[in-house]
């Protein structure tokens, strides 16, 4: 009787030593034991993704605080090309508020040549995003062969079609109908002789 109440003081303190978390103990749908740590003990989340709270900012019209935070995501090349993407759009936002219209033709130099890196890259939405300022010389000098090359590129981009992004839009589209048959030649030479920029390449 001394042995049986002694054995179960031993088991009531070592219940009492053992950590709240480890008393927390639940069997799985394979009947192993295993410890709940309870609610103050799970790690909470303390942020998100770098990008993707710059590319919020982005959306919220807040560039001049993403830019900072999209700039040393789209320096690490291959492999970020929405931060690439990202940063240009942000770059010729800002560009269209400056007063400093030196400062400014400055500011969509850079941009085009963040979207050319993401498009280079793969990116489709990069790439269509090109078709316009090639078109409309944005930043870049205007040229309609370069913007149908890329057209070329998004509506073959395998990623495009993945998700389901739509074609150039119709009015894009009419303006590059307009290209003669040398041109539209020239620019199917352009797209057949592209090829995406990888990781290898760039280091």
């Amino acid at each position: 009787m001394r042995k049986i109440a002694a054995a179960a003081l031993c088991t009531a303190v070592l219940a009492w030593a053992m950590p709240a978390s480890a008393q927390h103990v639940r069997e799985d749908t394979y009947g192993t034991e295993h410890a709940v740590p309870s609610d103050d003990e799970i790690p909470k989340p303390t942020s998100r993704d770098a990008g993707a709270i710059a590319e919020g900012l982005r959306v919220e019209g807040k560039c001049d605080k993403a830019v900072p935070m999209l700039r040393p995501i789209a320096e690490r090349g291959a492999g970020h090309e929405i931060a690439q993407h990202d940063l240009g759009l942000c770059l010729f936002d800002l560009a269209k508020a400056d007063g400093d219209a030196k400062h400014a033709g400055e500011e969509r130099g850079e941009a085009v040549q963040w979207v050319l890196r993401a498009a280079n890259g793969g990116f489709a939405k990069a790439q269509a995003l090109l078709v316009t300022l090639y078109l409309d010389g944005n930043g870049v000098t205007a040229d309609p062969v370069e913007a149908e090359k890329w057209a070329l590129l998004y509506h073959r981009n395998g990623m495009r079609l993945a998700i389901g992004l739509p074609d150039i839009v119709p009015d894009v589209r009419k303006r590059l109908d307009a290209l003669s048959e040398a041109q539209e030649s020239e620019a199917r030479k352009r797209a057949d002789d592209w090829a995406p920029v990888t990781a290898a390449q760039e280091e």
